[in-house]
């Protein structure tokens, strides 16, 4: 007797899910770690003094604000396309 053989491919893609999905979010923990550490090293920073900062080499302007320019990933790619 003929049975409907019909297989949906499910059980072997959700190996694939549960490792993209354990992935993304070992990477949202790290982000969140690395942002956790970076506010630690502004705290500590802060407190200390010109002569302390001297003496670690960290050059005092350093604490200061700088202008930032964020540029996109495919900014070159899309430059070059205009062309």
């Amino acid at each position: 007797m003929a049975t409907a053989g019909y297989h949906s491919g499910y059980a072997t893609h959700t190996g694939d899910i549960v490792h993209a999905l354990a992935e993304r979010l070992a990477n949202i923990a790290a982000g969140f770690a690395m942002q956790h550490r970076h506010a630690q090293t502004l705290k500590a920073l802060e407190s200390l003094s010109s002569d302390e900062l001297e003496d670690i080499g960290y050059p005092a302007s350093a604490r200061e604000a700088k202008p930032a320019l964020e540029i996109a990933a495919g900014l070159m790619t899309t430059l070059m396309s205009m062309r």
